[in-house]
């Protein structure tokens, strides 16, 4: 039922299409795609409001897709007991990170497939700018609200995949951070979990400079004074018209 409403009322967030055609079945990782511009979308249904984490499949499966640049954006519908929609949330693709994602356990010896692990989506590790409201408690927001919230993050498209995970991940780091502005020292606080996503990178804190110049570059910071940054308001709106 939830992926017929998709078909019914789904429009894609990538272009101006006004709807969005099903994958074929058995197809990985993506349950339906733009017939426009091809973008790729999954569909995570619940009854009621996700909590921290989305249960989704393989965990390999998900960092090659990732590491690859070939993540779907997803769709997380709620819906209510009568099958009512009260929200529904679009995860901008470039944001899946590998700091995004924790393995589960392995299935035990005695399961069919036995050793298989799969992998949670933990929400609050995705940057506020990915997470974009479609519904809100039952209410819509603007379709041109929205396709300018998922166009603010674009610019990761036109960055090559083997350095495109480096802004991401800082901005999804950045983004924990108590306030919406912070200074260069903070952003050396993340050398920690970076060294452990980009092993092979020696050279930390003249990455996370440049990175800081992408994000500026992007619009999503503004420089403040020496050392200083600013997160630039901008994203989408809610129903009651919110800056979120």
């Amino acid at each position: 039922m939830s992926e017929a409403w998709v078909l019914k009322n789904g429009y894609c967030l990538a272009c101006e299409a006004e709807n969005l055609s099903p994958t074929t079945a058995n197809t990985r990782s993506k349950d339906f795609f733009c017939p426009s511009c091809f973008h790729g979308y999954e569909l995570k249904s619940k009854q009621g409001p996700f909590g921290r984490s989305v249960v989704d499949g393989a965990y390999s499966a998900m960092l090659a897709a990732i590491r690859d640049g070939r993540t779907p954006t997803l769709l997380l519908l709620e819906f209510s007991p009568g099958w009512v929609v009260k929200g529904l949330t679009a995860v901008h693709h470039s944001l899946l990170t590998q700091d995004c994602i924790v393995a589960r356990k392995p299935l035990g010896p005695l399961a069919r497939r036995a050793g298989w692990t799969g992998c949670n989506i933990i929400l609050p590790s995705i940057a506020a700018e990915g997470r974009i409201p479609v519904i809100i408690n039952g209410q819509t927001s603007s379709r041109k609200a929205t396709r300018k919230a998922f166009a603010r993050l674009q610019f990761l498209e036109q960055i090559p995949v083997e350095r495109r995970g480096w802004a991401a991940s800082l901005l999804n780091l950045l983004r924990q951070l108590p306030n919406d502005t912070f200074s260069l020292k903070d952003a050396y606080g993340c050398e920690g979990i970076l060294s452990k996503l980009y092993p092979e990178n020696n050279n930390l804190r003249p990455k996370i400079r440049q990175q800081l110049q992408v994000l500026r570059g992007a619009g999503v910071l503004r420089f403040v004074s020496r050392g200083q940054y600013q997160f630039i308001a901008g994203g989408a709106k809610d129903a009651q018209g919110t800056v979120v």
